[in-house]
Order: structure tokens, then C-alpha cells, then sequence
């Protein structure tokens, strides 16, 4: 397990009092500021909630197919990290050792290897789970370019508000995340009225997509020397929580009618402080009471040490659904991966004589040569890494891309990626026996075709579906016919002879 080369070092520095001078974050309760995130995105983005419900659907719908879930549970998952690290003061400008231990501490806490896994009560021993996730620190940038994946920005702002978001961008003191698809954005900054972080979901916007964590809570001792209660790195393990679509343990208000949607976490009323020492009983969930050493509570730091496997199995439901394409990144491999796309996807339908362009899109580390295959395209061939090509001749065409970096290649073949048309809309065979094909062009939508004898009688009529049609011409007599077609360019007709 590459991903927990630093579990060590925080389950040394958990063992570790750390004093310091005291700050407004470490002073309070646990203030998470996801909710209020998610319903100032609600504001802001009418469909926001329709694509958060109709995800939380695809994810219970996923949970509920026995093959799916089967899948889902059984391999590691391995997700990419960068942190961005936005600093107005040097002491917010939190040094490597501290972020890499708080990549122990996700790995640590999510594979359930924290050294206070041991303290979670014997009643809820056997709810907790190894959630088979794993965190990796990027080696290779959106460019392909390689990384320590940290990435430091200083900036004039001071401080920054969950409001605006800014932290995220370049423009207002903050930077842009890389690639969602590819990695786990996690910012660390300042932020506003001792907010210890928050976590979008995947209904956000791409550029609004990942975790936000104050510099503070970032990590453990010893390389964190922050005082207790929010410097064992928890706080990101909360918010990953959340990006992973899980909601509090207690739902989403001080009511017992609420729910976090996990069957095997018990209801509660509200959220937990502090450190309880004892069973806490609340909305009848007795005898053993609330879950508040569970990560999605708000116990403090050393109180909280557990995941359920309900909550395991949503959060890897979740990602399959909602980000399926990081579960095959590359950004921690030294690998390569040819992948392309049609510069206008409209392209994948054109008339032909058309020019269409590809883009590169390869993953990985950053090719130096590109040589593109272009079945039935002028060019046939290409080097450039975002060729146009010409198709004259209507059909359906493939295209390969092969990349390499001199030390490594990958092939990749997109079949039938290219369909061009006829120019105009034509009827074949002409004579025809038992069969009359019928295809339009790309600008064409053909609604209804009948043929119709010199004496004005219909011996045929069909609905048009396809782009390409073919009629059954075997029950009619040999002879000379009138085909009438009636498309988006209006009524045709067309001299079609029939012999037997």
C-alpha cells in the first residue's frame, strides 16, 4: 500500500501532547461549515438541487444491485490528492511534513489503521469499518508534467469566507483546482470566523469541486504544533467524509425525525461536543446511545476514531457514481494513457466532405509524440497532436491515436467515432428488387416514406427512425413507382423502378 507510506509517522504523533498558543479555531466547538456551503450553492444554482437528489438516487440504486455493490466493495480504492496551500503569513504557509502528515491521517483513519481505532466502545466494535479507500499524493500535474503535489500560492487576502468561495479562485486571491475528474482538490488557507473546513459535493460546479481545510487543522503532531482539539487531522477526514457524499451523523437539524440516510448509524438528536466520556442517549436510540466517536459527528479530534460500513459502502457507491473517472487516474502513477475526443462532439455526425477536429486528451505523463490513424480521413495520418481531417466519402470511421514520451506508449482505437453522411438524400438500388434503402443527410430528418403506383395508390407507408432505412419492396409487383418522402426539408419525390 504505496498510499500509507505515512501512516507511521501519525500514529507516533497521536501518542503526542502538542501546546501552543491559542487560537479562535482551536478555542471553540467543532464549526463545519459544509451545510451552510451546500445551501448557499442551493441560492445560487437553481438546478443544484435537482442533481444533488437525482445523484443520491443513482447511488441508492447502485447500493441495490447485487452485482454493483458486490464490485464496489471489493477493490482498494486508490484517490489522487493535491493540496493547494493559499497563505497571506508565512505561519499559513504550513510546511510539507505537516501536509504529508495529514495524508497519513486520511489513510490511516479511512483504511481504519489509527492507532485510537482501539478506543472505539466494544457495542460499535463490529459496525466499524476498513472503508478500502486510500489517498495518494499526486505525482503528475494536469500538464503531465511531474509534481510534488502541494502547490503554493501567496496572496493578499487575508482571510477567506466560506461565502464567496474565493479560495478557488485566481483572480480574488486564491487558485484554481486542478482537474476533478483526475484528482481531490484540497485547499488550505484562512478561514473566516474559526471554520474548520467544508466539502462540496459532486452536483457542484467543476471549478467549485473539493475540500477546504484551515491551515490550523491540517495534520498531526508532531509536524502540526496547533493546539488541541482539531490538530489531529480529523477535520479533513469530516470533510472528505462529506465530498464522499456522506451527510452528520445527526442529519441535517436538532430534530429526531432527521437522518444521515446510513442504516447502521444511530439516529441522534444533534451534534456531539467535546469528548464524551460515557453513553449518550438521545431520540430512543438506546442502549448504547449516540455514535459520537464516529468522523461525521463533532466530537473533538481524540474522540473520534471510527467509520460504519454503511457509511463505507455509501461513500464508495458515491464515488463510482458521481466521479467514476478518478477511480482510473493516473496522477500517482508514472504511466501513460492515449485518449482523445472530437474537438466539436457535435462532429460525430457530419455530411460528408466535412472537416472535423480531434483533440489530445492523453493521461499521464505528458506525451512529446503524437500519431494519429484516420480511417477513410484526409490526412490518413498525422503528427500533430490536434489534427483537423477531411472525410469525402460517406461511412462510418475509426481513429487511432498512438502517444509516447520516448520511454513509454499507449495505443487507443475509438471505433465508428466518426459518421459521415450522404450529401443529399438518396434511394438505393434504383432498379430495386427486394429491398429499397433509404439515406438522409446529416441536415435531414426524413419523418414518413410511401410508395405510391402511377394510378396515385399507396402500396407502402413506414415511420422513419434511423438515419439509414431499409424497405421490405418483395410484395410488390415489378413495375414503376413513386416514392413521396416527407422530411425537415419538406415533400420529395423520387422514380423508383421495381423488377423481378
Amino acid at each position: 500500500m504505496r498510499a500509507l507510506t505515512f501512516a507511521c509517522l501519525w500514529l507516533v504523533g497521536l501518542q503526542l501532547q502538542c501546546f501552543g498558543q491559542a487560537s479562535p479555531v482551536q478555542n471553540r466547538d467543532r464549526t463545519c461549515a459544509t451545510t451552510e456551503y451546500l445551501a448557499q450553492q442551493e441560492q445560487q444554482d437553481p438546478t443544484f438541487m435537482q442533481r444533488k437528489e437525482a445523484l443520491e438516487q443513482a447511488v441508492q440504486k447502485a447500493l441495490q444491485r447485487p452485482r454493483t455493490g458486490q464490485a464496489i466493495q471489493q477493490t482498494t480504492i486508490i484517490i489522487p490528492v493535491v493540496f493547494h496551500v493559499v497563505y497571506n503569513t508565512e505561519s499559513e504557509n504550513i510546511s510539507d511534513e505537516q501536509i504529508l502528515s495529514q495524508l497519513a491521517v486520511l489513510n490511516a483513519d479511512f483504511r481504519r489503521l489509527n492507532a485510537d481505532a482501539a478506543n472505539t466502545p466494544p457495542h460499535f466494535q463490529s459496525l466499524a469499518a476498513d472503508t478500502q479507500i486510500e489517498f495518494c499524493l499526486a505525482i503528475t500535474d494536469p500538464n503531465g508534467e511531474l509534481t510534488s503535489g502541494i502547490t503554493r500560492t501567496r496572496s493578499t487576502e487575508s482571510v477567506f469566507r466560506v461565502s464567496t468561495d474565493n479560495v478557488k479562485n485566481a483572480a480574488r486571491g486564491g487558485v484554481e483546482g486542478w482537474n476533478r475528474d483526475q484528482y481531490l482538490n484540497i485547499w488550505v488557507c484562512n478561514l473566516e470566523s474559526g471554520y474548520l473546513g467544508y466539502a462540496s459535493l459532486a452536483s457542484a460546479a467543476a471549478t467549485r469541486d473539493g475540500v477546504v481545510i484551515h491551515y490550523e487543522s491540517i495534520g498531526a503532531p508532531p509536524s502540526n504544533n496547533f493546539p488541541a482539539p482539531y490538530n489531529l487531522g480529523r477535520t479533513a477526514t469530516h470533510e472528505v467524509g462529506h465530498w464522499l457524499g456522506l451527510k452528520h451523523i445527526w442529519g441535517s437539524g436538532s430534530r429526531c425525525t432527521d437522518s444521515d440516510d446510513i442504516a447502521d448509524t444511530p439516529n441522534q438528536l444533534r451534534e456531539t461536543t467535546g469528548c464524551p466520556d460515557s453513553i449518550v442517549i438521545s431520540c430512543d436510540n438506546g442502549p448504547y446511545g449516540n455514535m459520537w466517536m464516529n468522523y461525521m459527528d463533532y466530537s473533538d479530534d481524540a474522540c473520534m476514531n471510527m467509520f460504519t460500513k454503511g457509511q463505507a459502502d455509501y461513500m464508495r457507491a458515491f464515488l463510482a457514481v458521481s466521479r467514476p473517472s478518478i477511480l482510473s487516474s493516473l496522477a500517482c502513477s508514472v504511466s501513460l494513457r492515449s485518449r482523445f475526443s472530437l474537438t466539436n462532439q457535435a462532429d460525430s455526425l457530419v455530411m460528408a466532405g466535412s472537416t472535423v477536429g480531434f483533440t489530445d486528451r492523453s493521461e499521464g505523463l505528458k506525451p512529446v509524440t503524437w500519431f494519429w490513424e484516420f480511417e477513410g480521413g484526409i490526412p490518413a495520418t498525422s503528427t500533430a497532436q490536434h489534427p483537423t481531417v477531411t472525410y469525402p466519402a460517406p461511412g462510418k470511421y475509426n481513429v487511432t491515436l498512438t502517444v509516447s514520451n520516448g520511454s513509454l506508449s499507449s495505443t487507443k482505437t475509438e471505433e465508428n467515432i466518426v459518421h459521415a453522411t450522404v450529401t443529399d438524400l438518396v434511394a438505393y438500388p434504383n432498379p430495386a428488387s427486394d429491398y429499397l434503402m433509404l439515406e438522409q443527410p446529416v441536415a435531414v430528418h426524413i419523418q414518413e416514406v410511401e410508395l405510391v403506383n402511377q394510378v396515385g395508390q399507396t402500396l407502402l407507408t413506414a415511420r422513419v427512425q434511423e438515419r439509414v432505412t431499409r424497405l421490405d419492396i418483395q410484395h410488390v409487383p415489378a413495375g414503376v413507382y413513386f416514392l413521396r418522402i416527407r422530411s425537415s426539408n419538406g415533400l420529395q419525390v423520387k422514380k423508383i423502378s421495381i423488377v423481378r
